[in-house]
């Protein structure tokens, strides 16, 4: 716990991954109605309490990771946050007609799959 049995390099690859969540919460934050509005658009129930658990999610499970606090459990919940943002968010395989919209969300889903991998061996190593 807290990082005792790490590598400098382990918790430095414990900060980058959380550090994306974590950015992603606080900046994403500001324009939860927008957010919000667009999960709603796309039939997402309880859209505002959608989102909110969301970003408790990234906070709960980047904390754990950084700090290596219920780090098996907090990387869990950022993978199945990737999943879901993944399934309801970044469905590249539903954007028909717009390119580059379309091409985007591939771009996003992938880079989310490398996350997952990231977030996979921080939860068998921890």
């Amino acid at each position: 716990m807290f990082h005792a049995d790490h590598t400098i390099l382990q918790i430095l690859a414990h900060a980058m991954i959380a550090f994306l969540f974590l950015f992603r919460c606080f900046t994403a934050l500001p324009r939860f109605n927008e957010h919000a509005g667009r999960l709603a658009k796309r039939g997402v129930p309880f859209s505002n309490f959608s989102l909110a658990t969301g970003f408790f999610m990234m906070l709960a499970g980047g904390i754990a990771v950084l700090i290596d606090c219920y780090t098996q459990i907090g990387a869990s919940i950022l993978i199945a946050f990737t999943i879901l943002a993944n399934i309801l968010y970044h469905d590249f395989w539903n954007k028909k007609g717009d390119w580059a919209e379309r091409n985007r969300a591939i771009y996003t889903f992938c880079n989310n799959i490398a996350v997952m991998g990231g977030l996979l061996m921080v939860l068998l190593t921890s």
